[in-house]
């Protein structure tokens, strides 16, 4: 049983520990994650499409300055070789027959054209289409076939809306059938030439520019979006502008979702949790697009919490050993010894006492325990005296206690020899005493009725009176409802001895005592009043309190020994009180149990207290 008791007092302890101190922390801290990660994803949003909107106006300025340059080749105006465009010393290389004004028109052309892109390195080539498919090619490390550029959608749609310009985004480098298949791009911008309606087969129709498809890279190089995720640049129609991989299907899914030019949102992808911020490029539409997965987003902090966790769970766990170890130690063995002491007390072993160190809530335990313990042994040492008291009360009593039969024929010759003589004072006094013994020493055990008890103080005042004459008298009232009860032999006589001894007064004064005998509920009340001398409340202490084996009376059983034999039989809670006051009366009440004849224990029968 106790090894239960002590693994579910543990268990009481595991859980209270686990309720108030683990568990609350651990609930703290996922809400401090969620929070945490919460506002680092706000921050980082707002950080990412921060520059996302940077990145998308710097290409923006970068196509908006290609665009202006293309614009500028393509004009009739030429800003570096007088009245004469570029376009038109394109066309009249068409129409030249002598190679050396050729060469020197190549020269100037290529001359002004190095001078249109001096702000870039990243220009790959620049491709004059004539309208009878001739090119003719600027720095151009791949050869572009004009059948190709004319029968591309976007060709056809820049002549059917009248297009002049238009920034195709990223292409194959070559656009010759041959060499399609080297998987090399480049941006591209295609520009109409003005006139190009009126244009003759031996004119440029149109001006095809490339350039290297990192040119934008320069332009986000220095710009750190996250230290992680990745940068797409997509075209309005999800074509890749730039991009490290072809990983980009999730990206092009959810791009359809985009409503506004810029904003952001959070999506799902092969179970990975991925938070995506975008801008739009003005100029072209484009979509600069970056992509963080939260896992990423998270490492350290979640490196943070691991390490935290981890620390938290060693610091716990040593807590726990140490908390746990104290508890058993100074908590639940002291307890084990406390029950176990408890097991010795059920086998009546008080012998046993449990020592106490310090000064905690333990050693008062221990404290009261033994303290108990002793108050224990105490109160059985003093059950064991009374009882001894008890047994030499009767072995007093039964020293007065003569042999009745004796006593009695002795007295009933007394009586005879003092009426044959006329002595009839002597008479009256045999036959009173005679009376009062045989009701004393009768048959009935230490019990006798209300009537009977009554009977006998009837007899005692004759006796007495015939002492002092007509000095007192004794009246004696039962109510009916007491007739049936009965109480302890010789209870009331010392009583109205105590009245009739030391009562009396002035010889001229009569003194009337007044016994009484009434039923309250399951009380019997008896009560003994005087109108005689009174009593101090010393007098009164020393009556209750001090036994006096000097007086000559009838029983020699004094007003202390009536209370403490009433105590002893019937308990504490009952007994007599005496007030009295100085020259005017003395009364004396008693408490019983109102007991029948079937009320009184077998074990009173035969001796009384």
């Amino acid at each position: 049983m106790l090894p239960i008791v002590r693994k579910w007092v543990i268990v009481k302890f595991v859980t209270i520990f686990l309720v108030f101190i683990p568990i609350p922390l651990i609930l703290a801290g996922a809400y401090m994650y969620k929070n945490q990660v919460t506002t680092l994803v706000t921050n980082n949003t707002n950080k990412n499409l921060q520059l996302t909107e940077q990145i998308a106006k710097k290409i923006d300025d970068n196509i908006l300055r290609y665009i202006l340059t293309a614009s500028s080749i393509t004009n009739e105006n030429s800003i570096y070789n007088g009245p004469q465009s570029i376009i038109d010393r394109v066309n009249s290389l068409r129409i030249m027959t002598n190679e050396t004004d050729q060469l020197t028109l190549r020269q100037q052309i290529d001359h002004d054209l190095s001078q249109y892109f001096n702000y870039t390195i990243d220009l790959t080539g620049i491709t004059f289409v004539y309208k009878d498919n001739q090119t003719y090619s600027f720095n151009n490390r791949y050869p572009v076939e004009p059948s190709l550029i004319k029968s591309s959608s976007w060709y056809t749609e820049m002549i059917q809306n009248n297009e002049h310009l238009r920034v195709l985004g990223k292409v194959n480098h070559s656009l010759f059938s041959s060499v399609n298949e080297s998987g090399e791009q480049s941006l591209a911008i295609v520009s109409f030439v003005n006139n190009r309606q009126f244009t003759g087969d031996n004119e440029v129709e149109l001006v095809y520019i490339t350039f290297r498809d990192t040119a934008f890279e320069k332009v986000f190089f220095g710009l750190q979006l996250s230290q992680v995720g990745r940068l797409d640049i997509l075209s309005e129609s999800g074509d890749i502008v730039y991009s490290k991989d072809d990983q980009v299907e999730p990206i092009k899914k959810n791009m359809r979702s985009f409503t506004n030019d810029y904003g952001w949102q959070i999506y799902e992808s092969n179970k990975d949790k991925l938070l995506m911020t975008y801008y739009t490029v003005p100029s072209t539409k484009w979509k600069v697009i970056n992509t963080t997965s939260f896992n990423e987003l998270t490492q350290n902090v979640n490196q943070v919490i691991s390490l935290v966790v981890t620390t938290f769970s060693f610091i716990l766990l040593v807590f726990m050993i140490v908390f746990f170890t104290s508890i058993y130690r100074t908590l639940l063995r002291p307890i084990h010894r406390l029950i176990h002491h408890m097991s010795d007390l059920e086998e009546n072993n008080f012998n046993g006492r449990l020592k106490v160190f310090g000064y905690d809530e333990v050693a008062k335990l221990y404290k009261k325990f033994n303290k108990m313990v002793d108050r224990i042994n105490l109160l059985i040492h003093r059950i064991d005296q009374e009882k001894e008291e008890k047994l030499q009360l009767e072995l007093q009593t039964l020293q007065y206690q003569v042999n009745p039969h004796l006593l009695l024929n002795t007295l009933n010759s007394i009586s005879m020899m003092a009426d044959i003589y006329g002595a009839q004072h002597i008479k009256k006094m045999t036959t009173s005493l005679s009376t009062l013994l045989a009701n004393t020493l009768s048959k009935g055990g230490m019990y006798a009725s209300i009537e009977e008890e009554f009977n006998t103080l009837r007899s005692y005042a004759d006796i007495m009176k015939l002492r002092y004459g007509d000095r007192f008298e004794v009246t004696l009232t039962i109510d009916p409802s007491a007739y049936e009860l009965n109480i302890l032999k010789l209870l009331l006589q010392p009583l109205v001895e105590n009245s009739i001894l030391h009562g009396m007064g002035d010889i001229y004064n009569k003194l009337n005592i007044y016994v009484n005998a009434k039923k309250n509920g399951p009380y019997l009340e008896l009560s003994v009043i005087d109108d005689g001398i009174g009593m101090t409340q010393d007098q009164i202490e020393t009556l209750l309190h001090h036994q006096n084996d000097n007086h000559s009376g009838f029983s020699h059983i004094g007003v202390h020994n009536v209370n403490r034999r009433i105590k002893l039989n019937f308990g504490n809670q009952y007994g007599l009180e005496i007030h009295s006051k100085l020259k005017s009366f003395t009364q004396i009440h008693l408490k019983l149990p109102a007991m029948t004849r079937e009320m009184i224990p077998s074990t009173a029968g035969d001796c009384d207290v």
